[in-house]
Protein backbone atom coordinates (compact mmCIF):
# COMPACT_ATOMS: atom_id res chain seq x y z
CA UNK A 1 0.00 0.00 0.00
CA UNK A 2 1.09 3.86 -0.89
CA UNK A 3 0.03 6.24 1.55
CA UNK A 4 0.98 10.43 0.64
CA UNK A 5 0.85 13.01 3.59
CA UNK A 6 0.99 16.39 2.35
CA UNK A 7 3.23 18.03 5.30
CA UNK A 8 6.43 19.74 5.33
CA UNK A 9 6.88 17.93 7.96
CA UNK A 10 10.05 15.43 7.69
CA UNK A 11 9.80 12.04 7.26
CA UNK A 12 11.40 11.29 10.22
CA UNK A 13 8.59 13.08 12.23
CA UNK A 14 5.85 11.98 10.42
CA UNK A 15 7.06 8.12 10.91
CA UNK A 16 7.11 8.96 15.05
CA UNK A 17 3.49 10.35 14.87
CA UNK A 18 3.06 7.21 13.39
CA UNK A 19 4.43 5.27 15.96
CA UNK A 20 2.99 7.43 18.80
CA UNK A 21 0.01 6.25 17.86
CA UNK A 22 0.19 2.43 17.48
CA UNK A 23 2.44 2.00 21.00
CA UNK A 24 0.94 -0.31 23.26
CA UNK A 25 3.21 -1.81 25.39
CA UNK A 26 1.81 -4.22 27.25
CA UNK A 27 1.34 -6.82 23.89
CA UNK A 28 4.89 -5.63 22.96
CA UNK A 29 3.61 -3.88 20.04
CA UNK A 30 6.04 -1.76 20.63
CA UNK A 31 6.45 0.42 16.66
CA UNK A 32 10.00 2.19 16.18
CA UNK A 33 11.29 4.73 13.56
CA UNK A 34 15.07 3.51 12.48
CA UNK A 35 17.09 5.56 10.34
CA UNK A 36 17.52 3.86 7.28
CA UNK A 37 20.14 6.75 5.60
CA UNK A 38 18.15 8.39 3.03
CA UNK A 39 14.37 7.23 4.32
CA UNK A 40 13.00 5.61 7.24
CA UNK A 41 11.97 2.47 8.64
CA UNK A 42 9.38 1.51 10.85
CA UNK A 43 9.42 -2.01 12.83
CA UNK A 44 7.41 -3.60 15.23
CA UNK A 45 8.51 -6.15 17.93
CA UNK A 46 4.76 -7.99 17.51
CA UNK A 47 4.30 -10.91 15.96
CA UNK A 48 2.70 -9.01 13.22
CA UNK A 49 4.26 -8.21 10.20
CA UNK A 50 4.59 -4.90 10.18
CA UNK A 51 7.28 -2.64 8.29
CA UNK A 52 6.94 0.48 6.60
CA UNK A 53 9.80 2.56 4.45
CA UNK A 54 9.02 6.59 4.86
CA UNK A 55 10.91 9.01 2.33
CA UNK A 56 10.19 12.86 0.93
CA UNK A 57 8.76 13.43 -2.27
CA UNK A 58 9.36 17.10 -3.28
CA UNK A 59 8.95 19.71 -0.81
CA UNK A 60 5.37 18.79 0.29
CA UNK A 61 4.32 15.10 0.33
CA UNK A 62 6.04 12.66 2.54
CA UNK A 63 5.85 9.01 0.83
CA UNK A 64 5.13 5.81 3.19
CA UNK A 65 4.90 2.41 1.78
CA UNK A 66 3.70 -0.22 4.33
CA UNK A 67 2.44 -3.38 4.55
CA UNK A 68 -1.34 -3.96 3.81
CA UNK A 69 -2.19 -5.60 7.04
CA UNK A 70 -1.53 -2.72 9.53
CA UNK A 71 -2.13 0.12 6.23
CA UNK A 72 -5.03 1.15 8.29
CA UNK A 73 -3.37 1.47 11.61
CA UNK A 74 -1.31 3.95 9.53
CA UNK A 75 -3.81 5.72 7.80
CA UNK A 76 -5.99 6.31 10.91
CA UNK A 77 -2.61 7.88 12.35
CA UNK A 78 -2.26 10.12 10.23
CA UNK A 79 -6.00 11.38 9.17
CA UNK A 80 -6.26 11.93 13.33
CA UNK A 81 -2.80 14.03 13.18
CA UNK A 82 -2.72 15.81 9.18
CA UNK A 83 -6.59 15.38 8.43
CA UNK A 84 -8.27 13.63 6.07
CA UNK A 85 -7.68 16.27 3.32
CA UNK A 86 -4.14 15.38 3.37
CA UNK A 87 -3.49 11.83 3.73
CA UNK A 88 -4.29 9.84 -0.03
CA UNK A 89 -3.33 5.88 -0.38
CA UNK A 90 -3.56 3.61 -3.18
CA UNK A 91 -3.46 -0.36 -3.53
CA UNK A 92 -0.95 -1.39 -5.54
CA UNK A 93 -2.88 -5.02 -5.86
Amino acid sequence: MFIYCSTKDSPKNVGQTICSANFVEEDKHVWKVKDAGEYFTIETDSKESCVAAIYRIGSFVVGIEVDDNCASKVIEALIEIYGFEKVKWLSAR
